[in-house]
């Protein structure tokens, strides 16, 4: 398990470190921007790969937590390390958005229970293939 999902922050890390530096190459492809916004991205690329690398595969792979309790830990943590790249990529940006949070908490709620019946649709099936295959 370890190995597994070190593995995944480190990719997931460095693709999106390489992803957000194409973004900030295309926003602030001519201005000039501090030596410190290296380490930004840096930040943001470690925050991706924590999340999508370490966090959601423990959660939905690992931990014996309730549908609803992963779904809620899910979005709170969404929001606000989300929230905290933006952040972290641009302050303006983020004071453009701050009136509009609440919305962002309920999209990614619903977002959310849309991706877990997916997901826990996808693994019944795959469970019962699984065992299907056992039995033959």
């Amino acid at each position: 398990m370890f190995k597994q999902l070190k593995q995944s922050f480190i990719q997931t890390t460095l693709g999106s470190t390489v992803w957000v530096t194409f973004l900030a190459t295309l926003v602030f492809h001519k201005k000039m921007v501090p030596f410190n916004f290296f380490w930004h991205i840096l930040a943001i690329g470690f925050l991706f790969g924590i999340i999508f690398g370490v966090f959601y595969p423990y959660l939905w792979q690992y931990a014996t937590l309730k549908a609803g309790t992963n779904i809620a830990i899910s979005t709170l943590v969404n929001v606000t390390f989300g929230c905290l790249a933006v952040y972290l990529f641009s302050p303006e940006m983020f004071s453009f958005i701050q009136p509009y949070l609440l919305l962002f908490v309920l999209l990614t709620f619903i977002g959310h229970l849309i991706a877990y019946y997916f997901y826990s649709k996808h693994e019944t099936k795959k469970l019962a293939n699984e065992l299907n295959h056992l039995l033959s």
